[in-house]
């Protein structure tokens, strides 16, 4: 039995003694992200950053405005683009609609030049009284004295 007392004694012993160095780990860790001094390299590790310990950090804090002007800078970039973005769909809705209405165009005024076409005109007048001039058009002549008296 003595052997296992000693043993609890170690352990409990070794687990103070890995407690202490742990503190100890953490608070010259998070003095070295206080610290002011720029000759103190600072130990950047996942825990650090998740943990938050980062955001203490002087060199953080003398750069908090610029990283602030780069997520705006950012922001407005994104932003931009889904304005440019938005506008361009319209832009080739808009074309697309110009297109369809010029095919509406030539297509109603290919069916108005066929409807007016001198045959087409006789036949849907065939069975009213209006005929079509079997006599010849005239032609007037017209002496260069009339045109010097008008003018």
């Amino acid at each position: 039995m003595p052997f296992f007392r000693k043993n609890k004694k170690s352990s409990k012993s070794s687990a103070k003694k890995t407690e202490d160095t742990a503190e100890m780990s953490a608070s010259k860790a998070l003095k070295q992200l206080v610290s002011e001094d720029e000759g103190e390299k600072v130990d950047l590790s996942l825990r650090s950053i998740l943990g938050g310990d980062i955001l203490a950090g002087g060199w953080f804090r003398r750069h908090f405005w610029y990283i602030v002007l780069c997520i705006g800078l950012c922001i407005l970039y994104v932003g931009n683009r889904y304005y440019v973005q938005k506008e361009v769909i319209l832009q080739r809705q808009l074309d697309d609609s110009i297109v369809d209405r010029r095919y509406k165009l030539i297509t109603i005024s290919s069916q108005i030049t066929e409807r007016t076409r001198r045959g087409n005109v006789e036949k849907s007048l065939a069975d009213t009284t209006l005929k079509t001039s079997t006599t010849p058009i005239y032609m007037l002549t017209v002496e260069e004295q009339d045109t010097a008296e008008t003018e």
